[in-house]
């Protein structure tokens, strides 16, 4: 399934300082929002060469309990399609913990399912670390690039066994976002893109509304439009729902 390659990293990040290396400033950027609680709406195309375009849609929310902990959850529920509406997903983010729960409606019971299972498509969407764990053993070159208009970081994570086959990242020299993640083949071909788009402020912060995916080699290609994007806004019946998910009151 094609979204099973979209970790598309939507939570994205600011660097402090324009010394740091390469693994520091990627570090950070995935980092920039940690204890800020997220909620927005989210329509997602699924497109491919071998198949009919599919339409998602969905709420999302992210919960960080503790101001003082790196311990946060993802909370989704569909509304879209068909056969996927009402279907809810959890997941817990922890150092090197990461679990993952869901409820379908057609008998309403929590279950735990793996992390690479296809029900965990759409929420690993939007976990960006997967990205730092590709990159955090690599070697690293820097240079100065433009995108968007804009200076920006080029920065290419690569092995000593072939330095074409890499993973790319563009990121603001400004406020630091992430604007392009791409990944090559050994032969120095692009396979796969992620571009963030649509940049909107929410409390002086820049976020992306708009996220491509691509897959070159699969033919497939993912656009994820965000709406009603909100920050710090989480509901006490919205907590509690995303508590329900891993039971956390018994």
């Amino acid at each position: 399934m094609f979204l099973k390659r979209i970790i598309l990293f939507l939570i994205l990040s600011f660097i402090c300082g324009n010394d740091l290396d390469p693994i520091d400033i990627i570090n950070k950027s995935i980092n920039r929002l940690n204890h800020i609680d997220i909620e927005f709406q989210s329509t997602i195309k699924q497109q491919s060469t071998v198949s009919d375009p599919i339409n998602y849609n969905l709420n999302f929310k992210a919960y960080w309990p503790n101001p003082d902990s790196l311990l946060y959850y993802n909370y989704i529920k569909f509304n879209a399609p068909v056969d996927y509406k009402d279907i809810e997903i959890w997941s817990l983010y922890s150092n090197d913990t990461f679990l993952i729960n869901k409820r379908l409606p057609i008998d309403n019971q929590i279950t735990t399912i793996e992390k690479d299972s296809e029900n965990t498509d759409i929420i690993n969407l939007f976990n960006f670390m997967q990205l730092f764990e590709e990159v955090k053993n690599k070697n690293f070159s820097v240079k100065d690039s433009k995108i968007n208009g804009k200076d920006s970081f080029y920065i290419k994570a690569f092995s000593n066994k072939n330095k074409k086959k890499s993973i790319r990242i563009y990121i603001d020299k400004a406020d630091y976002s992430i604007y392009k993640v791409e990944w090559s083949d050994k032969k120095g071909r692009i396979n796969k893109s992620v571009i963030f788009d649509d940049w909107i402020a929410i409390d002086t912060i820049n976020f992306s509304s708009k996220v491509v995916y691509e897959d070159i080699k699969n033919g497939s290609k993912i656009t994820c439009t965000l709406k009603n994007i909100n920050f710090n806004q989480i509901k006490d019946s919205s907590i509690k729902e995303i508590k329900t998910g891993f039971n956390f009151d018994k």
